[in-house]
């Protein structure tokens, strides 16, 4: 098996945390009855890859094909003959390159969206021919998460499937040392509740509703503070089952809690539907009653602020400098049209890293100066993305939006029309009558600011190869396909106008073109009379040949 170029990796501390004793005549937990197959060593398996998280993914490692090394991955797990250090190696070249060509999937490559219809293909034959153990199958659920792709159903059902005859006993020492090992965790990372979240949540994606609820109730009885933290987080579970069963649970327990756990709370609950919401404020009234008094945290001092237009997958972001002291941090979040889909803060940060951070998010995308306004409406409107796709923010978008100060943010419903009609508002007439829409269109052609925006998926490609011939192709697609993308393209128009427009500096921001373009694809004038509609079909077009 071929070795990964290693990185140095940090020290590991040590620490134990005792787990919590289980009551006699409990219910046997429901994740017990998933891991009934896993002997001493299986289990210390699964403990040594949670204590070794910390050292993966850190974007050191050589990617290489992600079809080859998961199918070495495969192979491995079969033949059961591959060492924890060689295992852990590939593991770890295998999420950067699944990180890879998800990105080059979403940017349109053909090649990459094989690849990872491959991929599914190759767990559902190895899941079928019962070729995979329960560990197995939780590690690559990890991986998939890691690297942004869906954890498909099939790896769940076996998952739940995978149950054996077991001593009552032997299930309990497995979900004990399982939660022993999280509390340790715990200690590793400074006691960070969000990297605690990111690491349990990773594995949890292979478990069944009912596993999961199981062990978050074992977490919770745990007694840690950055494990309750972690746990407070999985509120914006997607499962609404597994939501509404942690707000029960943190609602029930008699221990105290950090006041800070209240806040958190009150900030995620304008991003959760009307009916999870009934839950949670039931859990937020019984945790203030036990809430200890608040710690005094000195507010970041906020330095600069940034957001990109947006690209042609409907993805932007913005992000943030601030001054803790005498170091730096930087928060940031990425946005898609399903709605807030990841978000970071980086920490004790030098001068010159910070700068180096900031430089390299310049260069990868157009990204304008902007003020804390703009961004606090952007992700207000990209968390109403969230609710109407039914995908709730990430936990981590709470470290965020507490290191900005911007306390709960509310989702805007606002459509592309009702954004750009607001931008528009107070200019003079000679700057939004016909006159000034004819130069917007040509002008908008020319932008730098226009980022790769094109159309690519299979439902297009399943559109244009029966038809022979580019401008055959480009008129199809005119005709077929881009009228029902008016509403994203007049959003992503209304979305980049925004950003662009909180720039008060930049000598030309075509802000107005882009809001003006907007408008009239919005509106009902005929495509063929919208040249950038036009550019877009001839790129997607041109791309989509290129890559045959």
């Amino acid at each position: 098996m071929k070795k990964a170029k290693k990185a140095n990796k940090p020290p590991k501390a040590k620490a134990k945390a005792k787990a919590p004793a289980r009551k006699s005549g409990k219910q046997v937990n429901p994740i017990l009855d998933l891991l009934k197959n896993m002997d001493e060593d299986v289990v210390a398996m699964l403990r040594q890859t949670i204590q070794q998280e910390m050292s993966l993914g850190s974007g050191f490692f050589d990617s290489d094909d992600p079809v080859d090394l998961f199918a070495e991955l495969l192979e491995g797990c079969a033949g059961g003959d591959v060492d924890d250090d060689e295992k852990n190696e590939l593991l770890a070249d295998l999420v950067e390159a699944l990180s890879n060509v998800k990105v080059d999937s979403n940017g349109g490559d053909r090649e990459a969206r094989k690849k990872i219809k491959t991929i599914y293909e190759m767990l559902d034959n190895s899941i079928e021919g019962q070729k995979l153990q329960s560990i197995d199958l939780i590690m690559i659920g990890k991986i998939f998460t890691d690297a942004g792709l869906t954890v498909p159903d099939s790896l769940k059902r076996a998952v739940s499937a995978m149950r054996h005859d077991a001593p009552p006993e032997a299930c309990d020492a497995a979900g004990s040392d399982l939660v022993s090992s999280l509390s340790e965790l715990a200690e590793q990372t400074g006691q960070n509740a969000f990297g605690v979240y990111e690491l349990v949540n990773s594995f949890l994606v292979a478990f069944p509703t009912e596993a999961t609820v199981g062990l978050l109730r074992e977490l919770i009885g745990a007694k840690n503070a950055a494990i309750d933290g972690a746990v407070v987080g999985f509120v914006l579970h997607p499962d609404a089952v597994v939501s509404r069963s942690v707000a029960e649970a943190l609602a029930a327990a008699e221990t105290q809690v950090e006041s800070s756990l209240v806040q958190r709370l009150v900030i995620m609950r304008p991003w959760l539907p009307q009916t999870r919401q009934t839950h949670l404020d039931a859990a937020i009234r019984a945790m203030r009653t036990r809430a200890l008094p608040p710690a005094d945290t000195a507010q970041p001092k906020l330095i600069e602020c940034y957001a990109s237009v947006c690209d042609g997958s409907g993805a932007r972001s913005f992000f943030v400098t601030q001054r803790v002291g005498r170091r730096y941090q930087l928060a940031s979040v990425m946005m898609k049209p399903a709605g807030v889909a990841d978000a970071m803060v980086i920490p004790d940060l030098s001068k010159s890293q910070i700068d180096d951070i900031v430089n390299e998010m310049k260069l990868s995308v157009p990204t304008l100066k902007t003020d804390l306004s703009c961004v606090a409406r952007m992700l207000a409107l990209a968390i109403a993305d969230n609710l109407a796709s039914g995908n709730p923010p990430p936990f981590k978008l709470v470290e965020a939006v507490e290191s900005l100060g911007l306390g709960a943010v509310h989702p805007d419903h606002a459509s592309p029309i009702e954004i750009i009609t607001s931008l528009l508002a107070d200019l003079p007439p000679e700057q939004t009558n016909p006159a000034a829409v004819r130069r917007a269109h040509a002008e908008v052609l020319d932008s730098n600011f226009m980022y790769q925006w094109f159309e690519a998926d299979d439902a297009l490609e399943d559109i244009l190869l029966p038809v022979k011939g580019s401008k055959a192709r480009v008129a199809k697609l005119m005709q077929a396909f881009l009228p029902e993308r008016r509403l994203f393209w007049a959003r992503q128009c209304a979305l980049s106008a925004l950003a662009m427009r909180g720039d008060k500096i930049a000598t030309h921001a075509p802000w107005r073109e882009f809001a003006l373009v907007g408008r009239d694809i919005a509106s009902d004038l005929p495509l063929d009379q919208i040249p950038l509609m036009k550019q877009i079909a001839e790129i997607s077009v041109q791309v989509l040949e290129q890559s045959l």
